[in-house]
């Protein structure tokens, strides 16, 4: 086994023992105390024991010992500050600095090599501060490493790297001019995207004026609608009003009416006001096609309204005129149903109108429903019938009332009232006659 001279290694085995002479020691031993000013309380006391002194020294110069200055490089051994650069130009220490300079891909040249790489330098990193002394001509290498050949193929990758690293700079420089032109389209997709919701709330401002107006229009629209359906019926009044106190009542749509009032969303119906004269009460009549109260479902119901006229200030109150209620029978057979009642002159429903209209008053079970709904009958045909009301202001007797009713309404007012007072004459004068004739002679 070789020993080191003045190296104590971290590997050595428990067996190797310092081998430095004495003399050589203490030579050593000086120089360390003139570098290093080394107390020792014991000294004095060890000096008396001759065989301890070697012993302390030993120790002494064991814990003076530093870290290899080339631990960088391999080298774990502990050396005496004096020694380090002995200690640096031993062979053994050449191989760890060589394999460090053979991972920095750094060539060295052996002294047997040509001499043109003789002045060769060799670059040590910045961290590697170590001078390399010249080989000596004893040493040799086991074999030589292929320099030229590794810095070849490392020559041939540098220039595939730079071949790839341009290849990606050039990528990297088409995305760079690719992320602007997308950045300018993005910038102006933006813009136009501000534009086309600045004009979608503008569209949207306008929809909803529009659709302001369009409903104010729609309700004008139902507005004068109403109107419309006023007017018309302001016509259709005025086409059909009298002014004599009578009213005929065409009735149509019986069916559908009917089926209306069984369901209850429209229980009755209103005819066209009349007038008793032109300046005289207003008036019309009520229908309730599947009856009122106690007739419900098995009579119709019909009434008499009063109605709030212009003129009812000037005239006479509580209004007591007979009323005769008439339901036509179409089939020219003069088979009407007829009907009359006397005003109760302390209701409500016959004083002075408060309201647009007083309450119906009249007769609730005016007529059978299962006689007007068997087929057939002669008061409805083509799902129309028709009801005549008479006010008797002239106190018409009751004899008289189913002729006046019987005749052909095609006439002229004035003929016809003609016709009344004339067959009321002949029946007074065949009353007056009668007792006449009747009379035993004597």
């Amino acid at each position: 086994m070789k020993h080191k001279q003045g190296v104590i290694s971290d590997n050595n085995d428990s067996s190797e023992q310092y081998t430095s002479k004495p003399c050589e020691f203490e030579t050593k031993l000086n120089v360390f105390r003139r570098t290093k000013s080394l107390s020792c309380t014991n000294f004095s006391k060890l000096s008396k024991k001759t065989c301890l002194v070697d012993k302390h020294k030993k120790q002494l110069y064991i814990d003076s010992l530093i870290q290899c200055t080339s631990v960088k490089c391999g080298c774990s051994d502990k050396v005496h500050p004096t020694e380090m650069h002995e200690h640096l130009l031993l062979t053994v220490q050449q191989q760890p600095l060589i394999s460090c300079l053979d991972h920095y891909n750094l060539p060295i040249h052996h002294p047997m090599h040509k001499a043109e790489n003789a002045n060769n330098i060799v670059q040590m990193p910045a961290d590697l501060s170590l001078t390399l002394p010249s080989c000596p001509s004893t040493m040799e290498f086991e074999s030589p490493l292929p320099y030229e050949s590794a810095i070849s193929d490392l020559h041939v990758q540098n220039k595939e790297i730079y071949e790839t690293l341009t290849i990606l700079t050039g990528g990297i420089q088409t995305l760079r001019e690719d992320s602007t032109k997308l950045t300018d389209k993005f910038s102006e997709l933006e813009s136009n995207i501000n534009k086309y919701c600045q004009e979608q709330m503008k569209l949207k401002q306008s929809v909803e004026e529009q659709y302001t107006l369009l409903s104010g229009m729609q309700m004008n629209q139902q507005i004068l609608e109403q109107e419309l359906t006023t007017a018309k019926q302001n016509v259709e009044n005025v086409k059909y009003t009298t002014y004599d106190g009578t009213s005929v009542w065409k009735i149509k749509n019986v069916t559908q009416l009917m089926y209306r009032a069984q369901c209850e969303s429209q229980p009755s119906i209103y005819s066209s006001p009349f007038y008793s004269s032109s300046y005289g009460y207003k008036m019309c009549m009520r229908l309730y096609m599947n009856g009122d109260g106690n007739a419900k479902r098995t009579h119709i119901s019909l009434f008499f309204v009063l109605m709030r006229g212009e003129y009812d200030a000037i005239l006479k109150w509580p209004f007591h005129f007979k009323v005769t209620f008439c339901l036509m029978d179409q089939s020219g057979k003069q088979q009407h149903i007829i009907d009359s009642f006397r005003p109760d002159i302390k209701s409500n429903s016959f004083q002075i109108p408060k309201t647009s209209m007083n309450i119906a008053s009249g007769i609730p079970k005016f007529f059978p429903l299962s006689a007007l709904q068997q087929d057939g009958n002669n008061y409805v045909k083509d799902d129309t019938m028709f009801i005549r009301c008479i006010v008797d202001f002239n106190e018409m007797p009751k004899m008289i009332l189913p002729y006046s009713l019987s005749l052909n309404l095609g006439l002229p007012d004035h003929i016809q009232k003609l016709m009344i007072k004339a067959e009321i004459q002949r029946r007074q004068q065949s009353s007056i006659l009668q007792p006449q004739i009747t009379k035993p002679c004597d």
